[in-house]
């Protein structure tokens, strides 16, 4: 039985390889390249359709087909024929053979047009060259390129220096507890949550049963059950009454806590418990997680400051302005004062001609000027006046210091401060 591979029957027919590889293939031949050895039925059904169809075109045939189409340059291309990046198979000289051009025509029937592809190219056209740069021509590219880095940071700096500002990163600074209550704001999730544990821990009832769910409260704020080593603690019944905040820093609070303590004593067989007031300062110790918060240590008490200042460490407010005007001037003076707080009280109109530094205050009514001094400095004197003013509490009384211009046959007050001038001490 003779065995014969696909490239030897093309060889042998003088048909492209590839288009007996695809052939077999589409006879149902398991082959991938053009060395596959054929069985004796496969190679007769390749011979059979090969002996019934034109296998090649004569030179005559091709040159009469190209003089129809009127392009003797064109290369036909069969529709059929599958591209393959795989190289030819070598011949049995050892040589590859060229790719031959030719139009086949399977089964009489015309190829369809839209599946023909014509190459352009003619046969004495030379393909395009890459175009290369110049010494000079690089040059002249990278002196531009400076030139444009130049001018754009030129207009740069023009923006700038016309109050254009670049995008810059925010940067958001973490404003520490502490540094809140001393005036740049107040952690107010953190003051919300130690308020709740001292009004927890300072409320302490007097019945057994609901003294159990208190300390379940109050240890709910700890999270965790902290070590306790002692002789045995001991609670007794308690009422909140307030807390005011004293201090705050990034790990700990201060409150002044008033309280009533209960005193627990017998009458009979009940007990009696009799509260009395108590202030004290707490400190608690507590950490925050993420945006949650725990009592992290045992809080503790302090004694409470006393807040009131000594005689000693005051000073003397006095009337230490000196009045050196004639009584007319005076007179006059005083009447202007008089407009000035009425206006203060009833026309915001009226007090701005008269003066600057005050604003309307309806919420109270002018009564009476009852203590004025106006030393004279020039054409200014400095007034030092005590009035009565009326609000919904009653009436009282309000110091003043300010400035008074004379401009013509008018005057002008400004520099107001509510307080009396610091004195000596007789």
């Amino acid at each position: 039985m003779s065995k014969i591979k696909i490239s030897e029957l093309a060889d042998e027919l003088k048909i492209d390889r590839k288009d007996v590889l695809a052939k077999a293939q589409e006879l149902g031949v398991s082959a991938k390249l053009a060395t596959k050895t054929l069985g004796e039925a496969e190679e007769k059904q390749l011979r059979a359709y090969y002996q019934q169809a034109p296998n090649s075109m004569t030179e005559t045939n091709k040159t009469q087909v190209l003089e129809n189409v009127g392009q003797k340059d064109l290369t036909f291309i069969d529709p059929k024929e599958e591209v393959s990046e795989k190289k030819e198979e070598p011949s049995k000289t050892g040589q590859v053979e060229k790719k031959k051009s030719k139009f086949s025509i399977l089964g009489h029937k015309k190829p369809k047009k839209k599946k023909e592809k014509l190459l352009n190219r003619l046969s004495n056209q030379k393909p395009p060259s890459k175009k290369q740069f110049t010494a000079k021509q690089g040059g002249g590219l990278v002196v531009g390129g400076v030139g444009i880095l130049i001018l754009s940071n030129m207009v740069l700096f023009g923006l700038m220096a016309s109050g254009y500002q670049p995008t810059q990163k925010i940067i958001h600074e973490q404003v520490s507890a502490s540094q809140k209550v001393s005036g740049n704001g107040l952690d107010l999730q953190a003051k919300n949550y130690l308020d709740g544990f001292v009004q927890t821990y300072f409320t302490f009832p007097e019945n057994e049963e609901e003294q159990e769910q208190a300390v379940k409260d109050i240890n709910g704020y700890f999270v965790q059950q902290l070590p306790v080593i002692s002789q045995g603690l001991q609670r007794s019944p308690s009422k909140f009454e307030e807390a005011v905040l004293m201090n705050l820093t990034d790990n700990e609070a201060t409150y002044k806590v008033t309280y009533g303590a209960g005193t627990v004593t017998k009458k009979g067989k009940s007990n009696v418990v009799n509260y009395h007031d108590v202030a004290t300062l707490f400190t608690i110790p507590y950490q925050k997680v993420g945006s949650s918060y725990y009592v992290s240590d045992e809080p503790y008490f302090s004694s409470v400051n006393d807040l009131q200042a000594k005689e000693s460490q005051v000073p003397v407010k006095t009337w230490s302005g000196t009045d050196n005007n004639s009584a007319s001037t005076k007179k006059d003076l005083d009447k202007f004062t008089k407009a000035l707080f009425t206006a203060y009280t009833t026309d915001s109109d009226t007090l701005k001609l008269i003066s600057e530094g005050l604003s309307l205050n309806d919420s109270e009514t002018f009564q009476s000027l009852d203590q004025a001094t106006y030393e004279s400095k020039g054409n200014t004197y400095q007034a030092v006046v005590q009035v009565t003013m009326k609000n919904e509490l009653g009436t009282h009384v309000e110091n003043y210091q300010f400035t008074i211009s004379k401009q013509k046959k008018s005057y002008f007050a400004t520099d107001f401060k509510h307080t009396l001038p610091k004195g000596n001490k007789e």
